[in-house]
């Protein structure tokens, strides 16, 4: 394979990447006030408007990313693997880099709150916003134990069950 044709793969890979980060943003429905978002916002308008395919933005978002990975895949692998396969891996590890994000987040949420409690810059505020939304539902059901807060434990062990069983998925899909 050319290496033209790798850094092509590398770079639908890498706006695969922006596309999941803008996925986790619309469901978690954060701050778009927020230079980050707004710059991944202004990116996806233009090519939502050639690609908008359904009435709800995240399913557009979502596709959007599924395409692009897949023709990552398609540039790798090309005529090893037939196109469902390929279209089958695109969704789940599209799935599995999107529960990726929310895991680092989640724990850059937690390491800030000890660290840095006061929001000093966009990143810090995106990251802690997408940490609260992503436990705000846990908190309902799980108070925190004077002072101490478990609801990001089980977020992550949630977290890695689901990655778990894509992966299981994956791999009897390949």
């Amino acid at each position: 394979m050319s290496t033209n044709i790798q850094i092509l793969g590398l770079i639908l890979s890498l706006i695969n990447y922006g596309f999941v980060f803008l996925l986790v943003f619309n469901l978690l429905k954060v701050n778009y006030f927020n230079p980050i978002v707004s710059l991944f916002v202004k990116i996806y308008r233009p090519i939502s408007k050639i690609l908008g395919l359904f009435p709800v933005q995240s399913v557009n978002i979502f596709l959007i990313a599924i395409v692009l990975k897949f023709a990552s895949l398609t540039i790798y692998f090309g005529t090893q693997y037939d196109a469902l396969v390929l279209i089958g891996v695109a969704v789940i590890q599209t799935l599995m880099i999107t529960t990726r994000v929310i895991f680092f987040a989640l724990i850059g949420g937690v390491i800030l709150s000890w660290v840095s409690p006061q929001n000093s810059n966009a990143f810090i505020e995106l990251i802690e916003e997408i940490s609260s939304k992503t436990l705000k539902p846990i908190r309902k059901y799980i108070p925190s134990a004077g002072g101490l807060d478990f609801s990001p434990l089980f977020v992550l062990v949630l977290i890695n069950l689901i990655e778990g069983f894509l992966s299981d998925i994956l791999r009897y899909i390949v």
